[in-house]
């Protein structure tokens, strides 16, 4: 039972949440109850689900029905930055300093002069050193507790910030030498392909000076505002609008919509955030006839990976077509919730049978085999290899060992199953040495429930 609450809790989502009105205390509403209630009072429009038009209809259908494991990973502003260096390198990811679980964990003499303090789990909520002799660090540290305790999930409903590790980072301070500013250039992108974007500028007050510009892909100023006024001079297309363009639709592939933000710092491009809720759905255009223009670019999948969703009463049913021969098995091996190697099953269908091999946590072929022989074809690895290592991680934890099973399908990971005994231990290793190596990563509990064990 509680292995079935582990999976319910990583993979599935609550039909009650907690909303708080006005601070007077709390209501429990299903998402799709709570979106028609905000959109109505903040559009001045009823939310049609069943056939969404406008850019902001449609954000919040894909809230409630596009919940992928992986949006996950790619809202959380630590884990992100891997995700993004394995797509497009390195070098667009601004360094990280540290990272904590709670702001009395952070070590400020170890921080350099100049530093950005950010959550992993929510959005804006940013603390910005220029000099540490001038930082109340206190100060700092009530702002840091007070934002991890917030659920940036409940305030729009938006799912990929639900499951997200609530920590903190800091980053090196980056500065502009040219325009005394950072720009962000967030991109509007829709099935792996650029729209629009706009630039923020002019942010040194949040609330009442940051300017919004909207422009298409052919650097044209667009004629309405969202959010933000414009500001009085648009600002000159950068020189590198056209690689921020292509990075924006390299990691945007597959997506329905996703927002992709950079920014530009003096003639470099670094990667922002991913956003897949622009203003949580929620802030009108002006004129209202942009917010049907971005609707259109929204093409609502009937079909995901090859297969029809069938949505009925917020439950949601995936049939899938078979796209390939044969499905793989990703099998990770868990032990006190790490992952030290795993295999796949592959060629079942071949005429030399079914082929199992073994990889360490790098991907790297391992030298031995298990009752079956190894493939010796090149078994690529899998796209959602990151995000397979962390759900495997979230199931096995505090468990000596277990197998922890996924498929991935059409670029979607889904869930196999939980393996205690592979082989019901009863399959040799060749060589013998690695069946002593992988028995050395389990720790034989002593305790269990309390009670100390005694063998004889």
């Amino acid at each position: 039972m509680q292995i079935l609450k582990r999976i319910s809790k990583v993979f599935l989502h609550p039909s009650n949440l907690l909303l708080s009105l006005d601070g007077r205390g709390y209501l429990k509403l299903p998402d799709k109850l709570f979106l028609k209630m905000i959109f109505k009072r903040r559009m001045g429009y009823k939310l049609n689900l069943k056939n969404p038009q406008t850019f902001n209809e449609k954000l919040q259908y894909l809230k409630l029905y596009d919940r992928r494991p992986e949006y996950t990973i790619m809202v959380d502003k630590y884990v992100v930055k891997k995700y993004v260096a394995d797509k497009i390198g390195e070098e667009y990811i601004i360094p990280t300093l540290g990272v904590w679980n709670k702001p009395e964990d952070i070590n400020f003499d170890r921080l350099p002069n100049q530093f950005v303090l950010k959550c992993t789990h929510d959005s804006g909520t940013v603390i910005i050193c220029k000099d540490k002799s001038k930082f109340d660090i206190e100060n700092a540290r009530k702002k840091l507790k007070k934002y991890l305790n917030q659920n940036y999930y409940l305030a729009g409903r938006e799912w990929p910030y639900k499951n997200v590790s609530r920590r903190i980072i800091a980053e090196q301070y980056m500065k502009n030498t040219t325009t005394h500013e950072l720009r962000d250039y967030k991109f509007f992108t829709f099935d792996g392909v650029a729209k629009a974007l706009f630039i923020a500028t002019e942010r040194q007050n949040l609330t009442t000076d940051t300017k919004f510009d909207f422009f298409d892909m052919e650097y044209q100023h667009l004629d309405f505002t969202n959010g933000y006024p414009n500001a009085k001079v648009p600002t000159k297309k950068s020189e590198k609008f056209e690689e921020m363009r292509r990075l924006a639709e390299k990691l945007s592939q597959g997506i329905p919509h996703v927002r992709v933000d950079f920014y530009e710092i003096n003639g470099k491009v670094y990667f922002g955030e991913l956003t897949f809720s622009h203003w949580s759905g929620m802030v009108p255009f002006d004129s209202p006839k942009w917010d049907k223009m971005f609707g259109d670019w929204i093409s609502i999948p009937n079909e995901y990976g090859g297969g029809k969703a069938l949505i009925a009463n917020d439950i949601i049913l995936w049939l899938h077509q078979k796209t390939s021969t044969e499905l793989t098995d990703y099998k990770f091996m868990c032990f006190n919730g790490e992952v030290k190697c795993s295999f796949t099953c592959t060629e079942r269908f071949s005429e030399s049978g079914l082929k199992v091999t073994f990889f360490d946590r790098d991907w790297k072929k391992l030298p031995f085999v298990r009752h079956y022989p190894r493939s010796e074809k090149d078994i690529p690895r899998p796209q959602n290899y990151e995000l397979m290592l962390q759900l495997a991680e979230k199931l096995s934890h505090n468990i000596p060992f277990v197998r922890v099973d996924f498929y991935e399908i059409n670029g979607r990971v889904y869930f196999g199953e939980l393996t205690f005994y592979p082989g019901a231990g009863f399959e040799k290793f060749r060589p013998e040495t690695y069946d002593k190596k992988l028995g050395s990563w389990i720790n034989i509990p002593n305790e269990s429930g309390g009670n100390r064990r005694t063998n004889s």
